[in-house]
């Protein structure tokens, strides 16, 4: 798994790329989550266009980052969502949970805006 890293003001974008399915990746993203919280960036935007499918080891990573995230103030938000992906989201019952957004500057505008206008609004 590759991430690149991109920080927009108060939001963090990571562009996930690769298959997401071993245990050592999945923990590298988590780690990086943490640091910046650590940091004071709550706000994470996780861009899934150029991933096709990932496991129950990246499942639990996301929940455990968000988790710490809400924890601090902040949320974990998703982007560039495949079928796939939003089957397994769906599957686990985890749609409630994770916001998925069409594309990574609405994400990033859903963090500022109190009331999203109709445009703005998550897929899910």
């Amino acid at each position: 798994m590759d991430i690149q890293e991109e920080i927009r003001g108060q939001v963090v974008v990571f562009t996930l790329s690769g298959a997401m399915i071993s245990g050592p990746d999945v923990a590298e993203f988590h780690e990086q989550v943490q640091k910046l919280a650590a940091e004071g960036i709550v706000n994470v935007v996780v861009n899934f266009a150029e991933v096709k499918w990932f496991g129950s080891a990246m499942l639990g990573v996301m929940s455990a980052s968000i988790a710490a995230l809400w924890n601090l103030g902040g949320d974990l938000r998703l982007t560039g969502v495949s079928p796939q992906i939003e089957s397994i989201i769906k599957v686990t019952k985890l749609a409630e949970i994770f916001k998925v957004w069409d594309s990574v500057d609405l994400a990033i505008e859903s963090f500022t805006d109190a009331a999203p206008s109709q445009s703005a609004s998550p897929e899910n």
